[in-house]
């Protein structure tokens, strides 16, 4: 579709499409006014009906925990929507924002888009009030959305949520359009699919504390199966360990860059696969377990890490799979030094004092 729309005095112009490529994918594909506040273009389902209550929308509460949803896509930002009666009578839909990835250009292939699978969990979409769809009133009380009356499901592109100069598309990449005028997007589906809720994680994954917290688009090298940091000066292999000792320089040396690699991809196949998890990064192993002077710690940060003991991390990787505040979170295991004598570590509140 196109729409023309004069605001202030200016001419602006939004296209986009909604299709199917050559891989049988639907594609969410235009480009959006940038120059005025507001330009965005949004694609949303048919009304969805319950089967047993027609006037009311599906219900996914009772056993399912979020969508997962397979992309393909140019690297930006978008939004995930839920509309229930509330957007009817209040214009208040609950909305999740989710980052899609690029990759390298390589030869006879100039494509930069790449697949990203994405886990929207029921927790993680807010209500938002939208203009023109109706009025909330200043006292009402917004339920969490848990999975009840869902009424459409939509995704949405809005321009003041990207960076300008993510570039131009192979749609609309034509002579005449101005890249500073209009921002750009790409966001194609290959699945949509419901993920069930679990108290605990059904997966305890053991991965490598070389994986950073977050990895970022130019990170990831496929073609050389090596995670990179991201310095434009640089082009040698990442070392994301602060290697402050001689016992985690001898556990860090074992490894090599590509089981690194493989250990993130890992990673990703399990967050993508619809399983609740625990992922559990280790630096090194050495055999001196939690004692007198010292206790397990977990971080979300892998800045200063230790080695730890073969038993530390079968305590660790037993403790989550029965703990529900382990539940969907990555984390690095190490030792902090005591000095006084710990009593029997209490992994459930180390669990969730995790973000």
């Amino acid at each position: 579709s196109s729409v023309q729309l004069r605001q202030g005095g200016v001419l602006t112009k939004t296209q986009c499409l909604w299709m199917r490529n050559t891989f049988n994918h639907a594609v969410f594909v235009g480009k959006v006014s940038d120059m005025l506040p507001g330009g965005e273009a949004a694609v949303v389902s048919s009304r969805l009906r319950s089967r047993d209550e027609p006037e009311m929308g599906i219900d996914l509460s009772n056993g399912f925990g979020g969508f997962i949803v397979r992309v393909c896509s140019d690297g930006g930002t978008y939004e995930a929507f839920i509309r229930t009666e509330l957007y009817e009578t209040q214009g208040i839909e609950y909305v999740c924002q989710f980052t899609t990835a690029t990759k390298v250009q390589q030869k006879g292939n100039k494509s930069r888009n790449k697949f990203t699978t994405v886990r929207l969990g029921f927790e993680n979409f807010k209500p938002v009030q939208r203009q023109g769809a109706g009025e909330a009133s200043e006292d009402a009380q917004v339920p969490q959305f848990r999975g009840r009356d869902m009424r459409e499901l939509g995704f949405r592109y809005r321009a003041d949520a990207n960076d300008k100069n993510r570039g131009k598309n192979q749609f609309f990449a034509k002579a005449g359009d101005d890249s500073k005028t209009y921002s750009q997007f790409y966001l194609a589906f290959d699945y949509i699919k419901v993920y069930r809720s679990q108290p605990e994680p059904e997966f305890v994954y053991l991965s490598d504390a070389r994986v950073p917290p977050r990895v970022t688009n130019g990170m990831v090298r496929h073609d050389r199966k090596q995670l990179r940091e991201k310095r434009e000066d640089d082009d040698s292999s990442v070392v994301l360990l602060e290697e402050a000792d001689d016992i985690l320089q001898a556990a860090s040396d074992q490894r090599s860059s590509e089981e690194t690699y493989y250990k993130y991809r890992g990673e990703e196949l399990l967050k993508g696969s619809g399983l609740s998890y625990a992922i559990v990064r280790v630096s090194g192993y050495n055999e001196v377990s939690a004692g007198e002077t010292s206790t397990i710690e977990l971080t979300e940060s892998n800045e200063v890490l230790g080695a730890v003991s073969r038993s530390d991390v079968a305590q660790v990787c037993a403790s989550a799979l029965v703990d529900p505040n382990a539940l969907n979170k990555s984390f690095y295991i190490s030792k902090l030094l005591r000095g006084t004598r710990m009593e029997d570590e209490n992994m459930s509140q180390k669990f969730s004092q995790l973000p």
